[in-house]
């Protein structure tokens, strides 16, 4: 997510979007396993990939319209 303004694309490439992805399963693994099966963990994961427009943006961020 671009903090700066959300509908522009985030700062992330591919390889620290797949960092992320695997950051969140092992933190729900270990909340899942803490938590017990008593509980049930609603998630609604969609794994993060880079942005396509992201090279574009880089390039002009000032003037970066989405296609």
């Amino acid at each position: 997510m671009n903090r700066d303004y959300p509908p522009d694309p985030g700062p992330w490439r591919e390889a620290e979007c797949q960092d992320f992805n695997e950051a969140v399963r092992q933190a729900l693994g270990r909340l899942r396993a803490e938590l017990g099966p008593a509980w049930q963990i609603h998630d609604e994961f969609l794994p993060l990939h880079e942005d396509p427009e992201l090279d574009r943006y880089l390039t002009d961020p000032a003037g970066f319209v989405r296609t």
